[in-house]
């Protein structure tokens, strides 16, 4: 059953998501109705954005606190977040603004040379898509499902008798993903509710991915395993319907394998020192991709990996999750 006082505290979150006394409302609320795990995994991930995150190892505190978040994730306690739903059933969770530490420690495994550490704050929340887009939902605004793994595609041998509609659409190229957040800006309830829709950039994404959890080269902790992500060690040798493993601490699912996602950004090298809302290069040749896919190994999927594609490459290891960002207020 729905609690109408929780679900008002979380639309009050849209219009305020830095008021951290209203966060702890909602946290409070979950307690009052015998959600304490979830109480506490609230409480605990907004704590955690209150500690300094050093560019050395990090204290013994934030260490136990992402532990323990890791460890009620694990246990199947779902995260408290604000989110939306638009007109053609795409989930969106609030992601609130921070600063965190981009790329990797150089003792990371499988690090690459392109990973230079650095601290970036965004400066604004945005909204990130729950999940990769579906070949439903990209079927809804483009009129066609290019996937290789649906009923009509490539694939199809792999996906026999299954329901591929909520499989991550892929097979679709950068301008095919940004052609999508056009189209679907431009639907008549969406423009109606002032929602412009775009690819998230690169740190925008990694951020997304690693949930406030910083110590660690996945949001899952130092590895993971099949029952919590598809890539090359699951042995699907195929892609899965989006949400079908745990959600990070934001409530993103499938932040690691199932496919890469493009990147708004044009590839290049890190900027030095700290940055605020950085994009890449004004012009380039490679755009980047996120997350690894079902055929990636595990260092690929890292938060920190950095992928890159040609803009025009469709594979059917490839494909995009959209990003909302609200418009500034006058």
């Amino acid at each position: 059953m729905t609690d109408p006082e929780l679900s008002r505290l979380l639309s009050c979150l849209h219009r305020t998501p830095e008021d951290d006394l209203l966060w702890l409302a909602v946290a409070d609320r979950l307690e009052e109705g015998g959600e304490s795990e979830r109480a506490e995994l609230l409480r605990l991930s907004r704590h955690l954005r209150g500690m300094d995150q050093a560019s050395g190892p990090p204290s013994g505190a934030r260490v136990a606190a992402e532990s323990r978040i890791r460890e009620m994730i694990a246990g199947g306690v779902k995260p408290c977040v604000p989110e939306l739903t638009n007109s053609i059933g795409m989930r969106f969770t609030l992601i609130p603004p921070g600063t965190f530490w981009m790329g990797s420690p150089e003792d990371e495994p499988d690090r690459s040379a392109d990973e230079v550490r650095h601290e970036v704050t965004l400066t604004r929340p945005f909204w990130m898509g729950v999940s990769p887009v579906t070949q439903s939902q990209y079927e809804a605004v483009m009129g066609k499902n290019p996937s290789y793994f649906s009923k009509k595609g490539g694939g199809k041998t792999k996906v026999k008798k299954m329901d591929t509609s909520a499989f991550p659409v892929e097979q679709v190229s950068w301008e095919d993903a940004a052609e999508f957040c056009e189209k679907l800006s431009a639907l008549a309830e969406e423009k109606e509710g002032k929602r412009l829709y775009r690819l998230p950039g690169e740190a925008e994404w990694e951020y997304s991915c690693r949930g406030g959890l910083a110590s660690k080269p996945f949001h899952f902790g130092d590895t993971f395993n099949k029952s919590q992500a598809n890539f090359h060690d699951s042995g699907l040798q195929r892609t899965s319907a989006v949400g079908s493993y745990p959600p990070n601490p934001f409530g993103l699912h499938d932040m690691h394998g199932n496919v890469w996602e493009w990147c708004l950004d044009w590839y290049g090298d890190y900027r030095v020192g700290p940055a605020a809302d950085p994009m890449g290069p004004e012009e380039g040749t490679l755009r980047v991709v996120r997350g690894g896919c079902w055929i990636s190994d595990s260092g690929s999927c890292r938060s920190a990996y950095r992928g890159r594609s040609e803009p025009t490459d469709r594979v059917n290891d490839l494909g995009f999750r959209a990003a909302l960002v609200p418009p500034r207020k006058s």
